[in-house]
């Protein structure tokens, strides 16, 4: 319980550290990268992999068409009923 109070009163730079070390102590990275950690914390704000680029454009380009698709359907349906 008394954990629990002291996470509710850290300040984000404060509970960002503590991720960071949870993570460090989780996964030990290589030695070639020491900062690995953190830069997989960091993707969700930071640049992005082609990956991850690919997978968001992939999901707009789902909601756009659906979007076309409804707005289609409702023009149909107010050509139809109003014409």
């Amino acid at each position: 319980m008394n954990d629990d109070q002291n996470k509710d009163h850290l300040t984000r730079e404060q509970y960002r550290q503590q991720s960071a070390q949870q993570t460090n102590y989780d996964s030990q990275p290589d030695s070639e990268g020491e900062d690995e950690p953190t830069r997989s914390r960091m993707q969700a704000t930071g640049p992005l992999t082609p990956e991850q680029k690919q997978k968001r454009l992939a999901h707009r380009l789902n909601i756009a068409i659906i979007v076309l698709v409804i707005l289609i359907v409702l023009v149909y349906l107010i050509l139809r009923f109003v014409g």
